[in-house]
């Protein structure tokens, strides 16, 4: 991830309607909020992904109750 982040002013035309009125930078606004939010659901998703993996692996008697049998 490589956000930018800067102290630099935006012009009145690119900042969404709400954020001229609250002061806020272009940076806050939804859609970016939003993407970020995205990629940080993927990681958690991504992580429990592979906890489970690490299970599956090392303790199968969790995950398969018939896992003596095979």
């Amino acid at each position: 991830m490589s956000a930018q982040l800067t102290h630099e002013t935006v012009p009145a035309a690119t900042t969404a309607p709400d954020a001229t009125t609250t002061g806020l930078p272009a940076t806050t606004s939804r859609g970016v909020l939003g993407r970020v939010w995205h990629r940080i659901f993927l990681a958690f998703r991504e992580i429990n992904y592979a906890n489970r993996r690490i299970v599956e692996v090392q303790a199968p008697w969790i995950v398969d109750e018939q896992w003596h049998r095979r």
